[in-house]
C-alpha cells in the first residue's frame, strides 16, 4: 500500500497529542482481505522503516507515530509524507536480536514461558532488549527476563522485572 498522508494530532483526548496519519479505508480493507494481521512495516518518505499496528477509531484507520520520528524525517504537524505499508510477516511483529534468539534457544523452560505471553508482551520485551547497544548487556538482560518469568511462574511483573535488572547489574559489577 503506497499513499500520501498528512501528519495530524488528536488534540485533547484520551489518545494524547501524539502525531498520527490516516490510512485510506479502501487500502485497509484490501489489506485485511489478504491477511489477518494489523501489524505492518511502515516506510515513511522512503527513508525510515518502523514497525506499527493499524489502529481503528470510530471508522478511521490510522497509525500512531511519535516526535522522534517527526524529527528524524524533518517534518511536523500538517506536513504530507509518503507512506508505504507492507504486512509484517515476522514471528513477533518486530525484529528480534540474535542475542535474544540465542538466549531463548539455550533456555527451553524460559522460552516456553516467554511464548505463553501475549504477542504484545512479547514485543514489549523484545523492544526492551532491542534498545540496548551492548551485545553483552543484551545477553544479560535476556537471561534476566527469562529468569524473571520462571520465578514469577510465567507472569510478567514490570516493577519486579526492573528490580531484577537492578539486582543483576549490581551483582555483575567489577
Amino acid at each position: 500500500m503506497l499513499f500520501q498522508a498528512e501528519i495530524l494530532s488528536f488534540g485533547e483526548n484520551n489518545l494524547g497529542y501524539g502525531p498520527y496519519f490516516v490510512i485510506p479505508t479502501d487500502l485497509v480493507e484490501a489489506h485485511l482481505k489478504t491477511t489477518t494481521t494489523k501489524r505492518v512495516k511502515c516506510t515513511l518518505n522512503n527513508s525510515l522503516t518502523i514497525d506499527r499496528a493499524i489502529s481503528l477509531k470510530d471508522t478511521m484507520y490510522y497509525i500512531l507515530i511519535n516526535q522522534p520520528i517527526l524529527k528524524t524525517l524533518g517534518v511536523s504537524f500538517g506536513d504530507t509524507i509518503e507512506v508505504q505499508l507492507i504486512a509484517d510477516a515476522s514471528k513477533y511483529g518486530v525484529e528480534i536480536t540474535d542475542e535474544m534468539t540465542e538466549v531463548l534457544y539455550q533456555d527451553p523452560e524460559g522460552s516456553t514461558l516467554f511464548h505463553k505471553l501475549t504477542p504484545g508482551k512479547q514485543r514489549t520485551l523484545i523492544l526492551l532488549i532491542n534498545k540496548i547497544k551492548s551485545t553483552q548487556l543484551r545477553i544479560e538482560k535476556s537471561f534476566v527476563i527469562l529468569e524473571h518469568l520462571k520465578k514469577q511462574n510465567g507472569k510478567l511483573d514490570f516493577e519486579q522485572l526492573n528490580e531484577d535488572f537492578k539486582k543483576a547489574r549490581s551483582t555483575t559489577k567489577f
